[in-house]
């Protein structure tokens, strides 16, 4: 089987891994770290993607085509919301976001919700692929430069306090180790950032069993949602997570009606309608 993955790039190191000792053929196209920050972007980058891949098929670059697509996302923030099926099913993990995937499920994640009070979570991905979480005062300094420079100093004050603020939702930060490769300055810079914080920290170790499923395309209806041609993504509030819907019809063209009383005028180019030749 061909699997094409369509993946935030913090999933590299794992995916990659597992990808190379999965029994199908699996092709990853890797999106930039923090799309999910902005929903709508995140949908549309997806979108765009799942268009380049569709357009390789079309012109005959990709030797063969997917049999399935994956996504390598959760619900996040309702960014895959609205992603449509043509006619390559696609895939997609009913969790919240990719923490599950990292822990090995939607349960686990729920459990060391409730076991933390809801952590903020790093990993060597998030560290390997973000600038901010290695130097946040640098990234201050040249973020505050950049809106003083659009928006004025007293702004950049304001705008910089109020990206700070989702810090006070927080009294822990997670760290989980990984089993495909770690660095010892990533969990260094975590306990730095906790003590800095004045947070908690937690350290557990990560759990390669849903990526696994998604390269090897062992896909359990309750974990993971599959869209038939015709379908999109939607949210499920009820416990699910995704599901999905019937997608959008494009309008079909409409031609005026002709009122039923209306002389109908037919033209006979060579002669009239008694077979008389038009003078």
């Amino acid at each position: 089987m061909r699997i094409h993955i369509v993946a935030c790039r913090i999933l590299a190191r794992e995916l990659s891994a597992l990808a190379a000792t999965s029994p199908n053929m699996v092709d990853i196209t890797w999106l930039a770290r923090g799309l999910h920050n902005t929903p709508t972007k995140l949908r549309d980058r997806i979108v765009e993607t799942l268009d380049d891949i569709y357009a390789q098929i079309d012109r005959n670059e990709l030797e063969f085509r997917p049999d399935y697509i994956v996504l390598g996302y959760g619900l996040c923030s309702n960014g895959v919301v609205g992603v449509e099926c043509r006619d390559i099913p696609i895939v997609v993990p009913r969790t919240d976001d990719c923490i599950a995937l990292f822990l090995g499920s939607q349960q686990r994640y729920m459990k060391e919700f409730a076991e933390s009070g809801g952590a903020y979570w790093l990993n060597s991905g998030w560290l390997e692929h973000s600038a901010r979480l290695f130097d946040e005062e640098d990234f201050r300094r040249r973020r505050w430069l950049e809106y003083a420079e659009k928006y004025g100093e007293e702004n950049a004050d304001y705008l910089i306090e109020v990206e700070s603020s989702w810090m006070n939702n927080y009294s822990t930060l997670g760290f989980i180790h990984s089993s495909v490769y770690e660095s010892p300055e990533y969990l260094h810079h975590t306990v730095r950032e906790a003590e800095k914080h004045n947070w908690q920290l937690r350290e557990v170790n990560d759990d390669l069993r849903m990526l696994r499923m998604m390269v090897n395309g062992d896909w359990n209806e309750n974990e993971f949602l599959i869209l038939k041609p015709g379908e999109r993504i939607a949210a499920d509030y009820a416990g699910a997570k995704l599901k999905a819907e019937p997608a959008p019809q494009p309008p079909q063209p409409v031609s005026a009606a002709r009122p039923s009383n209306e002389p109908v005028s037919v033209a006979f180019p060579y002669g009239d309608a008694k077979g008389g030749v038009s003078k």
